[in-house]
């Protein structure tokens, strides 16, 4: 190849890429009159605003809003919780307080509909302004003076609290504090009679509910009352007569049999005695009987006194025959009277017997009737079921209605006042130092970019020839150990200037991989990379393009390959080389995109990886590599050492370029071809 130089009085060709920010101190100081004069005005139009502009003071005073209500003895306090945190009702708060009702309590207070700071009569310049083009129109005073009044009250809620801060602003700082005092006394008188007119409420709403349940409740004991009469169902509610009869009959029954086994079993005692040897003293009965006590005393003094007169008299003496005949006769008397206790035993155990079978008739009678009123009873503990519901829901109602009543006098709201405002210090606009500051700040960020700006626009251009193809690289190749060697490039034309690098890889043997490195980021430089594979395919050679510009990767983008995998897949060992390769059908060019994985720097398995995958691709007869703009990834991953050439292409000499050629004598000291190639773009001269 023969190296090619750009010649050293060619004028410069290119357009501007923009502002060259090494000499922006020097642009500044040329054009120092932007960098102060922008800052002056603006300041003295902060100035100008402050010494026109009517100052405003705020105030602030505090409430505190207890989600929970304050609850009265009759009350659960359990009942007055609220659920969440209470913040949404806390914010709610904050519109009720810039509400209609608030404000207008404020206005009527403090007479606001008078005070020209609030009712729109006050003197402004934009009124004055309005008046004189015709856009003025009177409005009503009332409505001016809220909306007015809300523009100067705001509110907001303490971060992690449940207070609140009214501000309220004006045109000297005593009236704010008085402004923001009435706001926050309006809305807890507010407050407090939107409770009472919400207990009142509640109170009427009942109490016309009472006239309807009061009825409902007489309805219900009147239908209990007439079933009973017509079933004939006598009781109290817990219990009817039927019921408690059924039971003392069976009381009565079961005394009744207990005293008839007790008679049967002295009966049967009576009866063992009398069939055996044992005489009817043993009876229980005889041994308590007090005549049968009261005979054997007798008994025994006749037999005394029997037994006396025998020893004295004789045997047929009469007091003794007398004394004989008294014991006959006692103990005649005892058996007589044993005769009438076995006779009242079995007498007594008749009676009882008969009792029991009268009281057993008179249980089963009360039975029947008890079962008949079972059924009867079925439709009357419905009805008294809904009689006792309407009397709870009646004696509910009655209770709220009594309970409302008495609350409407009773504050419930918990809310208070916990810090009264206080006359501000200073005024809260305009913030005079902020204004100046931010003023000072903008002023010298646009009067920097004015001055950048201007500087950038008048540097000369050269006018573009109109038959140009912009974008389209112009190659002048170069190598800088020859320079004596000189083509006319600049009267080329673009064919010939591309076809003299592609005659020369056509030239070389089959596999060479030449690597295009731009020194300086332009749109043509990064253009070559596929001019020139466009003119080896031409020439039916089979080129193989790799996008290796894995930062910004220009040629993956405009072929449209930007979303299939490509180079940095292979690099990670994600694919394999041959699985990457794309055709683009337009030009039959077929081309190793950027890829989509991320890559760590200096990664040794991506240089393995990067060198076994062109040794794979020298099977094409040439292949092309974008190695992007010098100094980024393609050095890093040992590129220069795995091709044939190296090709750097700036765009003029000096700045980059010198870098460039530092370079270039580091590889050719190891042993690797590289230069460097001047790239301009391509217009026309003429000759």
């Amino acid at each position: 190849m023969s190296p090619k130089l750009s010649p050293p009085d060619a004028p410069s060709n290119r357009f501007s890429d923009g502002v060259d920010f090494r000499n922006v101190v020097g642009i500044l100081s040329r054009r120092r009159s932007w960098v102060i004069g922008i800052p002056a005005v603006l300041c003295g139009i902060v100035v100008a605003y402050l010494l026109v502009a009517h100052p405003s003071y705020t105030g602030t005073a505090q409430v505190f809003v207890d989600p929970r209500d304050q609850y009265t003895p009759k009350d659960d306090p359990l009942q007055n919780s609220v659920p969440g945190d209470g913040l949404l009702l806390v914010e709610s708060q904050l519109k009720i307080i810039t509400s209609n009702e608030v404000l207008n309590r404020v206005i009527d207070q403090l007479n606001l509909q008078n005070d020209p700071e609030f009712n729109g009569e006050r003197i402004t310049i934009g009124r004055l302004v309005k008046s004189v083009i015709g856009l003025g129109k009177t409005e009503d005073r009332a409505l001016v003076t809220l909306r007015n009044l809300r523009k100067n009250v705001a509110t907001k809620r303490i971060d992690r609290s449940f207070v609140i801060d009214i501000l309220a602003s004006a045109d000297t700082a005593p009236r704010a504090a008085t402004l923001a005092n009435a706001v926050a006394t309006a809305y807890l008188e507010e407050q407090s009679g939107a409770n009472a007119a919400f207990q009142r409420r509640t109170s009427e709403s009942i109490s016309s509910q009472l006239g309807k349940l009061r009825q409902e409740v007489k309805r219900g004991e009147e239908a209990v009352a007439a079933f009973k009469a017509a079933n004939n169902l006598v009781g109290s509610r817990s219990r009817m007569v039927s019921e408690q009869q059924l039971d003392e009959a069976n009381t009565q029954l079961t005394n009744a049999k207990t005293r008839l086994a007790d008679a049967q079993a002295r009966v049967r005692l009576i009866e063992t005695i009398e069939h055996g040897d044992a005489g009817l003293e043993a009876l229980p009965e005889a041994i308590q009987s007090a005549a049968i006590v009261q005979l054997r005393s007798r008994l025994a003094d006749v037999s005394r006194e029997e037994a006396q007169l025998a020893q004295i008299d004789g045997p047929n003496h009469p007091a003794l025959q007398a004394a004989r005949a008294q014991v006959r006769d006692a103990q005649a008397a005892i058996q007589r009277e044993l005769k009438n206790i076995a006779r009242s035993v079995r007498n007594s155990e008749a009676s009882e017997r008969t009792n029991v079978q009268n009281l057993q008739a008179n249980f089963e009678a009360l039975k029947k009737q008890s079962q008949a009123n079972e059924q009867a009873m079925v439709p009357l503990r419905e009805l008294e079921r809904k009689a006792e519901s309407s009397r709870v829901v009646y004696e509910t109602f009655l209770a709220k209605a009594k309970t409302a009543e008495e609350r409407q006098g009773i504050d419930t709201t918990n809310i208070r006042l916990i810090s009264r405002a206080t006359t501000p210090e200073n005024k809260s606009w305009p913030p005079t130092m902020i204004m100046l500051a931010a003023a000072l700040f903008a002023g010298i960020t646009i009067g920097i970019a004015a001055a950048l700006t201007r500087d950038a626009f008048d540097r000369p251009e050269r006018e573009p020839d109109p038959g140009a193809v912009p974008d389209a690289p112009t190659l002048a190749p170069a190598e800088t150990a020859a320079p004596s060697v000189l083509r006319p490039a600049m009267a080329q034309s673009r064919a010939s200037r591309l076809a003299a690098l592609g005659d020369e890889l056509l030239a070389a043997p089959k596999g060479t991989t030449i690597v295009l490195v731009q020194v300086q980021r332009g749109a043509w430089l990064s253009d070559v990379a596929l001019q020139l594979a466009r003119g080896l395919i031409a020439n039916r050679a089979d080129v193989m393009l790799v996008d290796a510009d894995l930062a910004r990767h220009p040629t993956t983008s405009r072929l449209g390959f930007d979303r299939v995998p490509g180079l940095r897949d292979v690099l990670i060992g994600a694919a394999d080389i041959h699985d990457v390769v794309r055709l683009h059908q337009p030009t039959a060019m077929r081309v190793v995109p950027v890829g989509l994985s991320a890559i760590g720097s200096r990664d040794p398995y991506a240089r393995q990886a990067l060198s076994a995958a062109l040794k794979q691709l020298r099977a094409f007869d040439r292949v092309i590599i974008d190695g992007g703009e010098m100094g980024e990834t393609a050095s890093e991953l040992g590129l220069y050492y795995m091709a044939d050439e190296v090709v750097f292409l700036a765009e003029a000499e000096g700045g980059k370029c010198d870098d460039a050629e530092i370079l270039v004598e580091l590889l050719r000291h190891r042993q690797i071809k590289a230069r460097v190639v001047i790239v301009e773009p391509d217009v026309s001269v003429a000759a």
